[in-house]
């Protein structure tokens, strides 16, 4: 059964369900939309998703929002190689640290990148240097993990590594702007502020995919 993709580049989200399904080497037609042309907010892709959010995945009858109900599709559907465990034990961790993701460190990266996007850093910038400050707090704990291990749920890819991937390069790569780095905000070298996370990166810059799934307009 075809899949369909509704996917808008940069977006996060967008771009971990993407590059769960290009690193299992999954088939699907791709549907990019041009946010700036407001094309997810047409009738027709609102019947999709009334949110006009991406992702989107539509297989056959079956309509799949939110991307990591969206991994979770394309794992049963396609279940190798898998990326949500194979024991008990290993798919616990692994929705773990999914979740210890998006509730204590994806809300302060996006957070942070929303404030240098909208000209924060000029306008009010003791405000963007404490949300600098709460972002390198919530990434301790991937430090840590890291350290330990070269995945965040052992020493193979996972979904949590997929699911935090996009969050993390967008930090690298805003940390490295201009207003960031007159501020002083500690994300443009991650290799001295977090070598575990930095180096985990560079692992994951080399899977199966991920060019692939590459944000296009971030090569221009």
């Amino acid at each position: 059964m075809a899949h369909e993709f509704y996917w808008i580049s940069g977006s996060p989200n967008a771009w971990r369900a993407k590059l769960a399904m290009d690193y299992k080497g999954v088939d699907y037609v791709s549907r990019r939309l041009d946010s700036g042309k407001q094309e997810n907010k047409t009738p027709a892709f609102l019947a999709l998703n009334p949110r006009g959010k991406v992702p989107v995945l539509k297989s056959g009858d079956v309509v799949i929002q939110e991307s990591i109900a969206i991994m979770a599709f394309i794992e049963r559907e396609h279940p190798t190689p898998p990326l949500f465990g194979t024991t008990a034990a290993e798919t616990g961790l692994i929705w773990q640290r999914i979740f210890e993701f998006v509730n204590y460190t994806r809300d302060s990266i996006d957070g942070l990148a929303r404030a240098i996007f909208s000209g924060q850093a000029g306008s009010a910038p003791d405000a963007v240097r404490e949300s600098a400050k709460n972002t390198h707090g919530s990434l301790a704990w991937m430090e840590s993990a890291l350290a330990q291990t070269d995945y965040l749920a052992g020493n193979a890819v996972s979904a949590a590594d997929i699911a935090a991937l996009p969050n993390l390069e967008l930090l690298a790569r805003i940390g490295k702007r201009e207003e960031a780095t007159t501020l002083a905000l500690g994300f443009d070298d991650l290799n001295g502020t977090f070598p575990a996370i930095a180096a985990w990166l560079t692992r994951l810059r080399g899977i199966p995919g991920y060019d692939a799934a590459y944000p296009p307009h971030w090569r221009t």
